[in-house]
């Protein structure tokens, strides 16, 4: 019988809302198809994935945010290796993009009803494949530098993170851009020498970088409309022009067209290195992180994302 290893992030937004326990809401969903483990730290993780590896689970529920997608990830393919089973996203984040690039429709519980009956009933179950993206031992599906972590920065800035907060924080900076108002951390530029597949990007100064292997980066933006052109490659897209050049571009952005434009650049690729003269802040699936001067970015293992 295929059984269900469901991780709970007990942190994530939804979670923490929800009327009762929900590890008992999962395990009275799934019955004997599921073992349910919940953690309230990342050092938790790792222990979850040994268990659920000796208890050979056939799927691998995770229910909490992209972050959680994140570091479960991480976590889970440092112990099963490429032989990670298909994953059941059962949300409970503030955004859940990586859910949306699937389709998945429904909230976690009534995701894991319509898995469980396709179980028993026997049907084929629709397994959607995406790569990943590795920065040294982590994993994600969306990465990104400069105007891409400064919004994330200004977006926890006081707590109370969610869409509504999301789109405000964007429209602060489409106004800050249309009236050609650059200050602030949201457009703080850096500096790089960036080689891409071992072809150097021809200019240095960026107002922002993005990486991911995924359309959909949140808040209706699908910039990365190459994420799935290539198995084993992400889409990456370099900006160096403007702050006003891409508010007055925001539309095409949004809907993924590319751009014309000198500094502007867009590629697939397999392996980018980031060389900068100081401590380079990057985010990887909505988490903030910094680095020293030198940042390799790799595509990482593929996981099967389940639709139900």
């Amino acid at each position: 019988m295929p059984i269900i290893g469901i991780i709970i992030n007990l942190n994530a937004k939804k979670n923490r809302k929800m009327p009762r326990d929900p590890v008992k809401i999962y395990a009275k969903i799934g019955g004997e198809r599921v073992i349910v483990r919940a953690t309230s730290s990342v050092a938790e993780i790792r222990a979850v994935a040994l268990e659920f590896r000796k208890r050979q689970i056939s799927y691998l529920g995770i229910c909490g945010g992209d972050g959680t997608m994140h570091h479960v990830l991480t976590h889970f393919f440092s112990v099963f290796g490429r032989k990670l089973p298909p994953v059941i996203v059962l949300k409970g984040g503030t955004m859940d993009t990586v859910s949306r690039t699937i389709g998945l429709k429904g909230k976690g519980p009534e995701i894991l009803r319509r898995m469980i009956v396709a179980l028993d009933k026997g049907r084929t179950i629709e397994l959607h494949p995406r790569d990943t993206i590795m920065v040294g031992d982590r994993c994600c599906f969306i990465f990104g530098l400069g105007i891409a972590s400064n919004f994330l920065r200004e977006y926890y800035e006081g707590g109370d993170a969610g869409p509504v907060k999301a789109v405000r924080v964007a429209a602060k900076g489409i106004a800050a851009g249309m009236f050609g108002n650059q200050a602030g951390t949201l457009f703080s530029r850096f500096c790089a020498g960036i080689e891409v597949d071992g072809e150097r990007v021809p200019f240095r100064d960026f107002l922002g970088i993005l990486a991911a292997t995924v359309d959909n980066v949140g808040i209706g933006f699908r910039p990365l409309f190459r994420a799935y052109e290539e198995p084993g490659t992400y889409h990456v897209i370099f900006a160096g022009f403007t702050p006003g050049t891409l508010v007055r571009n925001i539309f095409r952005f949004k809907s993924g067209k590319p751009l014309r434009h000198p500094r502007y650049l867009e590629t697939v690729a397999k392996n980018m290195v980031v060389r900068a003269p100081g401590p380079i802040h990057f985010m990887m699936d909505g988490d903030l992180y910094e680095t020293a001067d030198t940042l390799v970015v790799e595509a990482g293992p593929q996981v099967n994302l389940v639709r139900v």
